[in-house]
């Protein structure tokens, strides 16, 4: 816990808030639970803008541990709309369109329809909004915040699910499943492949029992694939709820791949964000007693390399399972769930058994 700072607790908080609406929107009637999900998401995104707003208000550093420059993003030109900064927007919009999905859920009776269109055409409005600060992370000023993603992301998930409210979204959106299908795809193929070059790239760059600065950044870049593929998962796998919600509400693989698809989201996002910025620090050798006691930090980094692994197998392994769900029939969501858990676990076994092999490899 040492190595963490207490911020990404709140990110990680955050994240799995805004996201864990999806499975209202399962259990509950199909506009209802559309709605808690949307109220999810707007709680974790205005948290994102509370938290970037403090931070500020306080001159503290906003400390990015991927190791970009979140300050740059969010003291740059690109920060401020109308001369008010983001994270005013940011608030104003999130505490909006929770009270008034708050609203429609508990006195529907008291919107009228018109207000529901306008609120719809303000989701797309900020959905817009948000791809253009991702373009201008990505081009103009080449730094990622992943505060700002985060917000981002939780944007798009709103004006995704407000879909539903649109009648004539719902029927473009069944007309056009072969489309989603081929995103859904395109996606695992980002993933999988991905996922599997990161982790044959790892255990080649370890047979010198060190990961140095290059071979980092390779595997960053590599990961950046697999997010890219992450999204358009998720994006499709939303998509594809919307237009066919009675179903998929009841179907056991799109489930088990949507748990597996959240869990493959965290796991990565605790790589990428937690392990990754010490992973060349990580000692993959053994240290004589001499040389241990003189580094100071070998026992500490060290403490991180079982974690690490364990982290890199459930994230592997759930990337297959959600993949394999693809072409499997019909089964009790209990079972595949009950599969999925002794999948994991042997997944766990097996990177102990390497970390070990390895160590013991050292030793010898």
């Amino acid at each position: 816990m040492r190595f963490v700072q207490a911020n990404i607790f709140l990110y990680f908080f955050l994240l799995v808030l805004g996201m864990s609406g999806f499975f209202f929107a399962v259990i509950w009637s199909q506009a209802m639970g559309f709605y808690a999900f949307i109220s999810f998401a707007a709680i974790g995104g205005f948290g994102v803008a509370l938290y970037i707003y403090r931070t500020k208000k306080h001159r503290k550093e906003l400390v990015c541990p991927i190791g970009s420059d979140c300050n740059a993003v969010i003291n740059s030109r690109y920060s401020k709309f109308l001369g008010v900064s983001l994270e005013y927007w940011g608030m104003f919009y999130y505490a909006l369109i929770f009270l008034s999905y708050i609203i429609l859920i508990f006195v529907p009776h008291l919107v009228p329809k018109i207000f529901l269109s306008g609120l719809i055409m303000f989701t797309s409005g900020a959905f817009l909004f948000s791809l253009y600060l991702l373009f201008a992370q990505a081009f103009i000023l080449k730094q990622w915040c992943i505060w700002c993603l985060l917000s981002a992301t939780l944007s798009i998930v709103i004006f995704i699910i407000s879909l539903a409210n649109i009648d004539f979204a719902i029927t473009v959106l069944t007309e056009i499943t072969v489309a989603i299908k081929a995103v859904h795809s395109f996606g695992f193929a980002l993933g999988i492949g991905g996922a599997t070059s990161v982790l044959f790239l790892f255990f080649r760059f370890l047979r010198d029992l060190d990961i140095n600065k290059d071979e980092l950044q390779t595997l960053k870049g590599i990961s950046e694939l697999m997010w890219l593929g992450l999204a358009f998962i998720f994006v499709s796998q939303f998509i594809d709820f919307i237009g066919n919600a009675d179903i998929l509400a009841r179907s056991g693989p799109f489930l088990a791949q949507t748990t597996a698809l959240f869990i493959v989201a965290i796991s990565s996002a605790v790589l990428m964000i937690i392990f990754a910025p010490f992973l060349i620090a990580i000692p993959f050798s053994e240290l004589s007693r001499n040389e241990k006691a003189i580094d100071n930090h070998y026992s500490s980094f060290k403490s991180l390399r079982k974690p690490l692994f364990l982290t890199g197998a459930i994230a592997f392994s759930s990337w297959y399972f959600a993949f394999i769900m693809n072409y499997l029939g019909e089964y009790a969501l209990i079972v595949l769930l009950l599969a999925y858990g002794a999948i994991l676990a042997i997944a766990v076994a097996t990177a102990f058994f390497w970390e070990k092999r390895i160590s013991n490899k050292v030793a010898k």
